[in-house]
């Protein structure tokens, strides 16, 4: 292998002061010189490894060798497990600045891991044969090789077939991935059951027609093994586990009791002390997790006592997410959700009598401007009525209105005007705007929530 000292050459930058040498996570690095002049950086963390090359593009691929993410200056490609692609721009000055989202084609998704491949496969080949020259090395030249080599050669081999083959694989053991709260879309999901018990609500298409069941503890221990086999040392990267799908909290407390058993023997959760974990117990190991978080609604199922919940948070139950949508318990009706503002406040308190966290989900533009005044006032009464705090979320997710859904032809025939863009941007900062929190016990975190750009 041909080498040159470090001082013969520039490291390739990772920001505009700092070069990739200094990034302590990386455990270990090796900048190439291929042999048309391009450089490239391999590193690799307790996570992922990255291939950063001077033309421009930086390849992620997870520790399973899977392609996670193509970077570049002004854009992302974000790919999911299920081989399907989210592309990210940052808008110019001139656009208004911000991010333009949208789920790339089924063709453009196989560009994307076959334009990777072949730069991966590239560099792999430049380095065991020889022809690429080793600029530098971290920790050292002798160790640094020893521990990229396997990750590489993991990454060189996933190409187009590889990848659909391994979408098949992740769409046997998960069927269709509906939605997850976006602080959970780095979670392993675990399907508890599957659809929805109610799927009645009027704005909702996520389950409609989906079959709902739940799973007995051995049917869950099996799905529980095969998803850990599949995700394999992709877990490195994972920092929770969601507990799906879509109201599996509903399920009996002795149920419940049982799935968390079987989650601890597989894996190790924070004990009941732990309520601040640190990401460096979890980050980087495959079978330990900050913690268990999972959807709720408020009326369905069976509905726990905040004594219940207080045993499923020390099985490791951190985190739990209720569709609110709307403070006005007229909107909930026309909404055709069997909730009340009164069901949402007992869940909540619940849940924080319980030390839980949680994240209520605001639906932005519901019931159109028909709604529009009740909708804002009764929500923000409603949130400041919850004790949210730090450590809790709030999520604003606008309306998604579908061809020929039911909310479609409902808000057609009674001639209710729907909210534009615009308009649901100005809902939510009115709410946001009129919310109060307690300064002692801190600010929940406010975002937004887009259905249509989720991707697992």
């Amino acid at each position: 292998m041909n080498d040159a000292t470090a001082n013969d050459s520039q490291i390739l930058r990772y920001q505009s002061g700092r070069g990739l040498e200094d990034v302590c996570a990386y455990g270990a690095g090796l900048q190439l010189r291929l042999s048309d002049g391009q450089r490239v950086y391999l590193a690799l963390s307790p996570t992922e490894l990255t291939l950063y090359f001077d033309s421009g593009p930086v390849l992620h691929y997870d520790l399973e060798g899977r392609l996670t993410k193509i970077s570049e200056h002004d854009h992302y490609r974000h790919r999911g497990l299920s081989h399907r692609a989210l592309l990210t721009r940052k808008r110019s000055a001139e656009e208004g600045g911000g991010l333009e989202r949208a789920m790339a084609s089924a063709e453009a998704c196989d560009l994307m891991v076959a334009q990777a491949n072949a730069l991966t496969v590239k560099a792999l080949d430049e380095w065991q044969a020889g022809t690429a020259v080793t600029e530098f090395a971290k920790p050292s030249s002798e160790v640094a090789p020893t521990l990229l080599s396997e990750p590489l050669k993991k990454a060189a081999r996933f190409d187009v077939p590889v990848a659909l083959a391994s979408a098949e694989k992740f769409h046997t053991i998960y069927g269709r991935v509906a939605v997850l709260p976006p602080d959970q879309y780095n979670a392993l999901l675990v399907q508890a059951t599957e659809g929805c018990a109610y799927s009645g609500c009027l704005f909702c298409e996520l389950y409609r027609g989906e079959f709902y069941g739940q799973k007995t503890p051995e049917q869950f221990r099996e799905h529980l093994t095969a998803a850990a086999a599949f995700h394999g040392e992709g877990l490195h990267a994972r920092r929770s586990i969601f507990l799906g799908e879509a109201n599996a909290l509903a399920m009996p407390q002795s149920t419940l009791l049982e799935l968390f058993h079987i989650l601890n023997e597989y894996f190790e959760l924070p004990s009941p002390e732990q309520e601040h974990v640190r990401a460096s117990w979890w980050l980087g190991r495959r079978k330990r997790f900050d913690g268990v978080g999972s959807f709720l609604d408020a009326f369905s199922g069976t509905q726990h006592t905040a004594a219940e919940f207080s045993v499923l948070h020390e099985l490791g139950l951190r985190r739990v997410y209720i569709g609110m949508e709307t403070g006005s318990n007229a909107l909930l009706r026309w909404l055709c959700k069997p909730a009340t503002a009164e069901k949402i406040r007992r869940s909540v308190y619940a849940l924080k009598e319980a030390n839980i966290a949680v994240g209520v989900i605001v639906l932005l533009g519901a019931g159109g401007h028909q709604f529009d005044i009740a909708h804002t006032k009764a929500t923000v009464e409603l949130l400041n009525e919850l004790q949210l705090s730090a450590g809790d979320y709030i999520y604003f997710s606008p309306l998604v209105i579908y061809c020929g859904s039911r909310y479609e032809e409902q808000t057609k025939a009674l001639g209710i005007e729907p909210l534009t863009p615009q308009e649901i941007d100005d809902q939510e900062r009115r709410i946001r705007r009129a919310l109060r929190f307690d300064a002692r016990h801190g600010r929940p975190y406010l975002a937004r929530y887009p259905l249509e750009t989720f991707l697992y």
